[in-house]
């Protein structure tokens, strides 16, 4: 790479690990807990979007229907209460794994002494059920999350600012990883390069449209490729 890397922002479905529905499964549990209505995010659009976003666009179609409850940010509070509850039994079960090549990349983004952090539009309580599951939670010490915006872009804006200001990095030294167009286009809100995997649901021609600084089938294939180098 032209310039080196101070800090790394990562995306965390499909890019460090893979619930296989694990999220979704538990949104709509804990929905129906509240609400007696079944399958409230059936079809409502997931990848590279901010858990507030996710739960707000449900509610705003159910409304359409004249179905559902208000919006209000009482039932938010209640909402994420139950999906942690239900997301913690869910992420326990068989099935979620760890993404390739994600534990060589950290062990050698901190022996380069990178400063790692989350740029993830799951709340910040998601985030920590999720990665935990794996040991993963405690190689993060900070993040951008989806708790207080719908925007993506702004999730990774506020990422950058702390990471920038523990790394003392200038914004092209930081690097935002992820697998939707939604981390491309974050990225550049901020002047971050981006590092692609095709890790995630979006296929990489998808992904490549966007027009990533790097796009690999994988974070092993990024390590072999000497992308950090």
């Amino acid at each position: 790479m032209s310039e080196r890397v101070r800090c790394a922002l990562f995306d965390i479905d499909g890019t460090l690990v893979s619930m296989r529905g694990a999220g979704s499964r538990s949104m709509d549990r804990a929905f129906e807990r509240l609400t007696g209505i079944p399958d409230a995010f059936r079809d409502v659009p997931m990848a590279g979007r901010t858990d507030r976003a996710i739960l707000e666009t449900a509610l705003e179609r159910l409304a359409a229907a004249g179905r559902g409850p208000v919006l209000a940010e009482s039932f938010h509070a209640e909402f994420t209460t139950g999906y942690f509850e239900e997301l913690e039994t869910e992420a326990m079960k068989p099935g979620p794994t760890v993404c390739p090549g994600v534990l060589a990349t950290l062990d050698h983004l901190e022996r380069r002494e990178v400063v790692l952090g989350l740029g993830t539009g799951n709340y910040a309580g998601a985030a920590r059920i999720k990665l935990a599951r794996f040991g993963l939670w405690s190689r993060f010490p900070f993040g951008g999350f989806g708790d207080e915006t719908r925007d993506r872009p702004e999730v990774v804006v506020r990422a950058a600012r702390e990471g920038m200001r523990r790394s003392g990095a200038t914004p092209a030294e930081v690097v935002v990883i992820g697998d939707t167009r939604a981390d491309i286009e974050a990225a550049r809100a901020v002047g971050a390069r981006v590092l692609a995997v095709a890790t995630g649901p979006i296929p990489a021609a998808e992904l490549a449209a966007g027009r990533p600084d790097h796009l690999v089938p994988t974070l092993l294939d990024a390590l072999r490729d000497g992308f950090w180098d």
